[in-house]
């Protein structure tokens, strides 16, 4: 068995959410870099498939104190070593490639049926937990193909990257662009990375005055490293709800006057709320893009 342990259950997406934000408080007690939680809806059913990774077991009362100040003590939930895989080759026969506008995204697996009239992108996943569904994912990057005809970004942020995809297809669209790809996970970012190396992208460092894709680990915006690339002209924030909302007031601040954003990440279901937090600041809306029940929303800065 491997070293990585899972906790593993069924919750709604509010206990999810609550017990991410627990996860993150008791890590910083601890003066830990938390696990990272990934939860998936199923689609018809109220419940979201939750998974805690753990880097290696965790000391005997990490599991108990974390159940029980999230009021889970009677949860049905496993709790065991993650058998070992190639996790990266396992990971990329689950996907297959997504096509929308311009863009052409596969794995290693699929690289030969890269195409000769689309923009190119081999993204593998790796250990990059939590990088979006396709519904998402594709429609972000339809909207970042119909906003290659409209604006001309010098300064664009991928928040919650991933595995980096948007953040490559920005590059890869505006090559004269500062592009910043930043995520919470460390781990996001190591992948990210080596997808840039293998898409033959253009590294920078934070704040470097170059085209380029710089990449950052950080918790939230007023992160340091942010200083030197902002304010951005484009933000593509592919995350959830939740986190769209609780961020709306910094993602809204790091936009430059006249910026564009693009919000994904969200059901169908939940776009009122997560537009009207936006609203209340004072952007205003300039269309969505709908992938299934998932939903990208487009708006800008005055």
């Amino acid at each position: 068995m491997s070293e990585i342990w899972c906790l593993k259950g069924e919750l709604t997406l509010e206990r999810a959410e609550a017990l991410e934000e627990l996860l993150s408080v008791m890590g910083d007690e601890r003066g830990e870099f938390p696990p990272t939680l990934s939860y998936f809806e199923q689609p018809g059913e109220p419940l979201w498939v939750v998974e805690v990774f753990f880097a290696e077991k965790p000391d005997g009362s990490f599991v108990p104190e974390l159940l029980e100040r999230a009021d889970l003590t009677t949860w049905q939930h496993d709790f065991a070593a993650v058998e070992d895989k190639d996790w990266v080759s396992e990971s990329q026969k689950l996907l297959s490639p997504v096509e929308a506008g311009r863009f052409f995204v596969f794995g290693a697996h699929d690289k030969n049926k890269a195409r000769t009239n689309a923009i190119n992108l081999q993204v593998d996943a790796g250990q990059a937990f939590g990088t979006g569904k396709h519904e998402t994912t594709a429609a972000c990057l339809e909207v970042i193909d119909s906003l290659a005809n409209e604006i001309t970004p010098h300064k664009v942020l991928d928040l919650g990257t991933g595995s980096g995809v948007l953040a490559l297809a920005a590059h890869k669209v505006w090559s004269g662009a500062h592009v910043v790809a930043s995520d919470i996970d460390p781990i996001a970012i190591v992948v990210t990375d080596e997808n840039i190396e293998i898409n033959a992208g253009v590294p920078r460092q934070p704040g470097q005055d170059k085209a380029g894709i710089a990449t950052v680990v950080a918790a939230g915006l007023d992160d340091p490293a942010f200083s030197g690339d902002s304010p951005f002209d484009l933000i593509v924030a592919n995350i959830l709800a939740g986190p769209l909302i609780d961020l709306s007031g910094d993602i809204t601040d790091a936009l430059a006057p006249g910026g564009t954003l693009v919000l994904s990440g969200l059901l169908v279901t939940q776009k009122k709320e997560v537009l009207d937090a936006y609203k209340a600041r004072g952007l205003v809306t300039l269309g969505r893009v709908e992938k299934g029940e998932w939903l990208a929303l487009t708006l800008r800065k005055p």
